[in-house]
């Protein structure tokens, strides 16, 4: 009986452990597929001229500098600058979303240019020419947003800045209101942002499991608790924390909310809950047509006449 006993518990040990390693396996598999930066091909097009067109702007670089800042992790971020005119103390911020860099802002950072302002267009920590080995969801890059909003009232203390986020980088711009920013943040703009990274992995997890290194397909909550265990371990930060709808509901920054109605990557019902969830003051605009971070140029002209009127109420222009 006790060699009975001995050997069944060394089969158990045997088995926990062949679990424990095909758990550890999947995590990384996971970790590696969505949160190790990957270049994004340089022919690859957008949905739609206007952001091809933006894209082809941005990646020309006519008049633009360059930007570094060091974040608070001791990475080297980077950023294309395009001085404004020189009586204008307005910025815009436009930050790009996931495996991608600046040139994807630039339909949105061209409008502003046009209009005379000063626009940053950083890559994301991991993206382009900036340093990393993770892609933080938002949560670590919403203190690289907060240097870069120091960086420009170093330059120019009379700045009037909106933040402009498109996909992740608006999750970025949502989290980053949810903290302290400087006095000159006046507005943000949220286009296609979802509401938890959580939410947004299970999402995703749920309709594509081929691939995955398992015999089954398993749920999405248990594929998301594999990411989080390894994320934990090898980013050093809890996913769950990558939380846009509670950070809005401690913002005071004016923001507007923007989403395509035909959006399926990050579903369109997400900006409906960080509508609701927003604390600050806010409006929304339901693009229709559009999929996911295309919104600006499915109806470049719908899209704009909603921002530039609810920017009107934080960006008024000069009594003459």
């Amino acid at each position: 009986m006790k060699k009975k006993t001995t050997v069944g518990l060394l089969g158990l040990a045997a088995a926990g452990a062949g679990a424990a390693g095909g758990w550890a396996a999947l995590g990384n598999y996971l970790y590696n597929q969505m949160m190790l930066p990957q270049a994004r091909d340089p022919e690859q097009e957008d949905g739609n001229p206007a952001q091809n067109e933006g894209r082809l702007w941005a990646r020309g670089r006519e008049g633009f500098r360059e930007a570094t800042i060091q974040s608070l992790d001791g990475l080297i971020l980077w950023a294309a600058l395009i001085p404004g005119r020189q009586d204008c103390h307005r910025w815009a911020v436009c930050v790009h979303g996931y495996h991608d860099t600046y040139e994807s802002m630039g339909a949105i950072a061209r409008h502003y240019s046009d209009l005379g302002w000063h626009v940053l267009m950083p890559d994301q920590r991991g993206h382009g020419q900036s340093e990393g080995d993770y892609v933080g969801w938002g949560y670590d890059e919403r203190l690289d947003l907060v240097g870069w909003c120091n960086y420009i009232v170093r330059k120019d203390p009379e700045a009037e800045i909106v933040l402009h986020g498109v996909s992740m980088g608006a999750a970025t711009v949502l989290m980053a209101t949810g903290g302290a920013l400087p006095r000159q943040v006046k507005a943000a703009v949220s286009d296609c942002a979802y509401t938890t990274i959580e939410a947004e992995a299970r999402h995703v997890l749920s309709r594509f499991q081929e691939g995955l290194p398992t015999r089954v397909p398993l749920p999405s909550g248990l594929l998301f608790a594999a990411l989080r265990k390894t994320a934990l371990r090898r980013a050093g930060f809890d996913l769950r924390d990558a939380a846009p709808i509670r950070a809005v509901a401690r913002s005071k920054t004016p923001t507007l909310f923007i989403h395509g109605v035909e959006d399926d990557f990050v579903p369109a019902a997400m900006m409906g809950k960080l509508y609701q969830a927003a604390k600050c003051p806010k409006s929304f605009l339901w693009m229709p047509g559009a999929g996911h971070a295309a919104s600006v140029g499915t109806d470049p002209r719908l899209y704009w006449t909603a921002v530039s009127t609810f920017l009107s109420d934080y960006f008024p222009e000069p009594e003459e």
